[in-house]
């Protein structure tokens, strides 16, 4: 991909954000749910299409490894901040029954979303950086991740309580080699 490409695609990026966030904003206003929802919901990917952009150009023009170990630690700290929000969750939703419940499970679920959106942006650092002690990091915190939401799934299930998400969320982990034996070497 040649610059030229990639600024172009940046820009579309960016102007599908705009518009997808300006026209749910409407239809939030005009009472228009379902719309607004799938606006707001194609805003958000197109600003976690441009934050995993923003990741891979600081990791390429870091001016050294160490800047580099900082961008990760970071990013290390809200992911650990996110499985800190899956256990507070899950504690709350175990205290109460019924839809009360469900609406910190459904809390819980969108926090998983957010753990996971975060993991794919460290998949390409991982795969691109030539620093084994960076390689090495990133592994090591993609394996607590994955130990968490086993955990996390272990919990749901002695419980009582249900969630799809995060047992979709495993086996996206587990798909993908992630937090296997297989991606520590």
């Amino acid at each position: 991909m040649t610059d030229d490409n990639g600024l172009n695609s940046t820009r579309a990026i960016l102007k599908r954000f705009k518009h997808a966030a300006r026209e749910a904003e409407e239809n939030l206003f005009n009472e228009n749910y379902q719309q607004a929802m799938a606006q707001f919901y194609d805003a958000s990917q197109s600003a976690d299409e441009m934050t995993e952009r923003f990741l891979v150009l600081l990791m390429k023009t870091a001016p050294s490894d160490a800047h580099r170990t900082l961008i990760i630690e970071f990013l290390s700290w809200r992911l650990r901040y996110f499985a800190a929000q899956h256990d507070y969750h899950l504690s709350v939703a175990q205290t109460l029954t019924g839809l009360p419940r469900e609406e910190w499970i459904a809390r819980l679920e969108t926090i998983l979303v957010l753990s996971q959106s975060l993991v794919t942006k460290l998949l390409p650092v991982l795969v691109d950086t030539d620093d084994s002690t960076i390689a090495f990091r990133i592994r090591e915190l993609l394996n607590d991740w994955v130990q968490g939401i086993r955990e996390l799934v272990a919990k749901l299930q002695s419980w009582g309580m249900a969630s799809a998400q995060a047992a979709q969320v495993l086996e996206w982990a587990l798909d993908n080699n992630i937090g296997s034996k297989e991606n520590e070497d």
